[in-house]
């Protein structure tokens, strides 16, 4: 197997994985979804959990991308047992951009507090 064989499914997997990253913080974390979640709440606990939760979600957004694109990074004869392991690289990966967003995204907040808060003490 060449490098080449190898590397378009990972680029494939690189690409799912942060994508279906941003959507599950998206869905399950940004203000604009929050209204949607608590209608899903109310149709059904379980269902509603999964959209209030990003590393649950982006497993069903991973396994989309993965039945979509179905890339293979690994071939050991059995195609379901490889698009398994392929999907669960992708989520770990998916797992892995979700993390750093989200510290990013702590970190930005905790700036924008500690600025506001310094401008409150100024009387700016």
């Amino acid at each position: 197997m060449s490098f080449d064989t190898v590397l378009e499914p990972f680029w494939i997997c690189l690409v799912i994985a942060l994508t279906s990253s941003c959507i599950s913080i998206t869905v399950t974390q940004q203000e604009m979804f929050r209204p949607w979640r608590e209608w899903v709440v109310k149709r059904n606990a379980m269902i509603g959990y999964l959209f209030s939760c990003f590393y649950c979600f982006s497993h069903w957004v991973v396994f989309a991308g993965i039945a979509i694109y179905k890339p293979v990074l690994v071939h050991s004869g059995f195609w379901l047992v490889d698009l398994a392991v392929t999907a669960f690289f992708t989520i770990g990966l998916t797992a892995m951009f979700s993390g750093i967003i989200l510290k990013v995204m702590r970190n930005a907040i905790a700036k924008a507090i500690e600025e506001n808060d310094m401008k409150n003490k100024l009387g700016l």
